[in-house]
């Protein structure tokens, strides 16, 4: 027995031995199988998988450079899964992430990874050129789309590249070589400065304004904190809106919100999202918890907003995220599966993989009106989610065109450690249309944002739409309450006389005129000191004669002028003068003079109009400094609008000196006379350049109507000068220590105001009542029209 169990323990040892070795399994991991060379083509990405490593690179047709280098064990702590499709392609689902990767098998390498560029902030400047040039060669998809001849911005820009130049210098360049793309998704950064193309939009031109502003009184200018403060104020004017009740916001009681909802007393509701990406709670969350977090909070939205009659959804200042947070929101509102979109990278390196997704159809899909609003600034996600909603019956879309830029951001590296983005995927609709570069049309075209807005509390995508739907936006007001609020006011302000007309399509169809003062009538043909705003009058008169021939306002004023002009406005023109944006720069502690030279305090220079202008000009003058100009401030004059009361000294002295002239008989020509402006003078008749402008509300009006047609074109003869733009609104308000008046004009609803007064709004109190009266005057305007017969 013993012998029989040693042999039976031999035997069993012996056909263990033998199994192992016919053993075929395969004990290799997923990536071990995946061995080999994978290509994401079209987007310049290549995997190298061998046994026991993942050599990541990015690469062009200039060179190439290894972005990562992971032992299995590491990658596979960040993978979900790794899938082989077929003989040749490899899919791979990052953790947190909503959507897999997929590459095609190559049998090598790219011949330019064997040796691959190692990043160093010590790279060559040509090196970093032609590594940023052939990147956007081989990958941006939309060059014939934008125009842009990309090979000769190659010879423009590539022979201004030295190996000495700053890296500033290279950035600019850079910068500059792109700009003409006008593609959000188009960035350079560094770990100093950061850039992106866009096209030119309200809020955005109105944040660099802001910004050049702020750096004049010694602030940062920090565009990013002024876009946050619009965001923050437009939240609060879309609760204007919303019954306090109704209120809610994600995350809560954020006065930032990513999302903010609720109900109007006419029961419609609103949504307003700001972005596609940051819903989950905390910040390091992944795009799958966002996701999750996404559709939890719309969950809670649609089963506040089930039973409103309508709803506005927001997204003008969206500025995008993740696609699968744009379809899940959109399949709230879809019953029936529709195909959102396709996608797929196209550009001269190849074609990628294409990516087909769809809305899926859901039962509680809310079906009623919907009214998407959308500004130039709603961009990438937000576009996508415009792309699946505009397929949907019910959805009309309300505002501005929006950015066109829909494809993912392409990112890469430079030599010398800078990142890049660029566009490299074609979005089409269920129809096939691309919509790059044009963005979306809207159905009804609405001015989407203004700041004038923002100071009236009220939204003029949200107005059209109740309106629309027969919902008053706010509380009608009849002339009776509208006189006896301004009559309050008045007498609150301690306001003598005040002077108002109204507008619409052109012409007058409210005047008024009202006073404290019990000898006194007061009526809209009663003179003011509109002294404030002369520049208004100077500019349309230099604009005239120029249509007449009379006046050059693009040649450099250089040989007009008795004295010479400096860097850095040597170059200066009428039309940067009239626009703002000539650079100059006024020092606000001589601001009392230019208005009042007679003044003890006021050097003797400023009796003339030439000498004061030498002597803030030139570099030898008594008042010249570097702050003169907004150079100093770092400011572009080309991307700011800096009113100058001696930009305006500048250029009627030049108005006089080429007509041999004084200004006074210049605007009696070129505006009183052809506006029939029969009550407007000026009360100093002589050549000096400090004189009282005396006109009536009705003159005014006159100019307001005449002017109107002009400003309300997109292609308007002069550049509104010295009005202030605000998208489709114009403003000027009076300039000075002299009464405070106020030209407004609405070319989209066609309307306007004038509202003169002879008291100036020093003290804060003061100043409050004339906002009250600007509101009440603007809300007015607004109503009055369609009361009309």
């Amino acid at each position: 027995m013993t012998l029989a169990l040693k042999y039976t323990s031999c035997l069993m040892a012996t056909c263990l031995m033998l199994t192992g070795c016919q053993d075929n399994q395969d004990h290799r991991t997923d990536l071990q199988r995946s061995a080999g060379n994978w290509q994401k083509t079209g987007y310049g990405q290549v995997l190298h998988i061998t046994m026991n490593r993942i050599l990541s690179y990015q690469y062009n047709s200039y060179g190439c450079i290894q972005v990562s280098a992971q032992p299995h064990h590491a990658a596979n702590a960040s993978l979900s899964s790794v899938d082989i499709l077929g003989s040749n392609r490899l899919r791979i689902q990052r953790q947190g992430d909503v959507y897999p990767s997929q590459y095609t098998h190559s049998d090598a390498l790219p011949s330019q990874c064997i040796t691959p560029i190692k990043i160093s902030k010590s790279a060559s400047s040509h090196a970093v050129f032609d590594y940023f040039w052939h990147t956007f060669n081989d990958y941006y998809a939309f060059f014939s789309v934008k125009e842009l001849d990309w090979q000769a911005q190659y010879q423009q820009y590539r022979a201004q590249v030295t190996d000495t130049m700053t890296d500033e210098a290279l950035f600019t360049l850079l910068s500059d070589m792109v700009a003409p793309l006008q593609d959000m998704h188009v960035t350079i950064s560094s770990a100093q400065q950061e850039y992106f193309s866009h096209k030119p939009t309200p809020i955005l031109s109105a944040i660099q304004q802001d910004a050049a502003l702020q750096r004049l009184q010694g602030k940062p200018g920090d565009v990013n904190a002024l876009f946050e403060d619009y965001q923050i104020q437009s939240q609060q004017v879309s609760k204007q809106y919303l019954l306090t009740e109704s209120i809610k916001t994600h995350p809560q009681n954020s006065d930032n919100a990513t999302a903010l909802w609720g109900k109007t007393a006419s029961n419609v509701g609103v949504l307003v999202l700001n972005n596609l990406d940051s819903y989950a709670t905390h910040d390091d969350a992944d795009e799958v918890q966002n996701l999750k977090a996404a559709r939890t909070m719309m969950d809670n939205v649609m089963a506040d907003l089930q039973d409103t009659d309508a709803i506005i959804i927001d997204i003008r200042h969206n500025t995008g995220g993740d696609d699968a947070i744009a379809l899940a929101v959109a399949n709230y509102f879809s019953d029936q599966d529709v195909l959102a979109f396709n996608k797929r990278a196209i550009n001269t390196a190849g074609r990628g993989i294409p990516v087909r997704q769809q809305l899926k159809a859901k039962q509680a899909a809310y079906t009623r009106p919907v009214y998407l609003l959308t500004s130039q600034l709603t961009v990438s996600a937000a576009e996508v989610f415009t792309m699946a909603m505009d397929q949907l019956p019910h959805v009309s879309l309300v505002g501005e065109e929006t950015a066109g830029s829909l494809s993912d951001a392409l990112r890469f590296t430079l030599p010398n450690g800078w990142q890049i983005s660029l566009s490299n995927e074609v979005y089409r609709n269920a129809q096939g249309d691309m919509f790059e570069h044009t963005g979306f049309t809207p159905d009804h075209h609405v001015p989407a944002f203004s700041k004038y807005d923002l100071k009236m509390r009220r939204f003029e995508t949200y107005d059209f739409v109740l309106n629309k739907l027969d919902k008053t936006p706010f509380p009608t007001m009849d002339i009776d309450d509208f006189e006896r609020q301004v009559t309050a006011l008045q007498a609150q302000g301690n306001i003598p006389s005040i002077a108002i007309a109204v507008m619409a399509q052109g012409k007058s169809i409210y005047s008024q005129g009202f006073s404290i003062e019990p000898k006194r009538t007061v009526n809209t043909n009663s003179p003011f000191d509109v002294t404030g705003l002369d520049s208004v009058l100077i500019g349309d008169a230099m604009h005239n004669a120029s249509i007449d021939g009379m006046l050059q306002l693009d040649q450099p004023l250089a040989h007009i002028l008795p004295f010479e002009l400096d860097s850095p406005i040597e170059h200066i023109t009428a039309a940067q003068l009239l626009t703002g944006k000539s650079g100059i720069v006024d020092d606000q502690s001589l601001l009392p003079c230019i208005s009042d030279p007679a003044q003890s305090l006021c050097p003797d220079m400023f009796t003339s109009p030439d000498a004061l202008l030498e002597a803030y000009l030139h570099k030898e003058g008594a008042l010249y400094h570097k702050g003169n100009f907004s150079s100093h401030y770092g400011i572009d004059k080309s991307n700011a609008e800096i009113y100058s009361r001696l930009g305006l000294t500048l250029a009627s002295s030049l108005f006089s000196q080429t007509h041999q002239a004084p200004l006074s008989q210049l605007t009696q020509h070129y505006v009183f006379e052809p506006l029939n402006m029969h009550s407007t003078h000026w009360y100093n008749t002589s050549d000096q350049a400090h004189h009282r402008l005396i006109s009536t509300a009705d003159d005014i009006s006159n100019l307001l109507s005449k002017l109107s047609p002009d400003l309300s074109s997109e292609n308007a003869p002069h550049p509104h000068y010295f009005w202030h733009r605000d998208n489709r609104k114009f403003y000027h308000l009076s300039h000075g220590t002299g009464p405070t008046s106020l030209l407004f004009n609405d070319t989209f609803n066609q309307t306007g105001y004038v509202l003169l007064t002879d008291t100036y709004a020093q003290t804060d109190e003061v100043k409050a009542v004339y906002n009250q009266l600007e509101t009440l005057l603007f809300r007015l305007t607004l109503q009055l029209p369609k009361q009309q017969p």
